[in-house]
């Protein structure tokens, strides 16, 4: 992956023209050479092993003030600890 973002950067300084030359002389696969040229984003991700979306979730907090009945049905569940992730 680092060739692949050492191509990117090269690219960025570089006019229209030269972008294939540079890609076709990296040391890339041609399928990454392929998705650069084409402009194939999603593509290239998938070569890549990208995970571009990352999502944060939080969950309100209960409240504190539970009824008698409440706090007894709580002693009598273990502590669960619940996360989201995507990736």
């Amino acid at each position: 992956m680092s060739k692949v973002i050492k191509v990117l950067e090269a690219m960025a300084q570089l006019p229209h023209a030269e972008i294939e030359k540079l890609v076709t002389q990296a040391n890339i696969t041609a399928e990454q050479a392929e998705a650069i040229i084409n402009k194939d984003v999603i593509s290239l991700e998938r070569q890549l092993d990208i995970c571009p979306d990352i999502y944060c979730v939080f969950f309100p907090a209960e409240d504190d003030e539970a009824t008698d009945k409440e706090n007894e049905d709580e002693d009598d569940k273990s502590d669960e600890t619940k996360s989201v992730v995507n990736c």
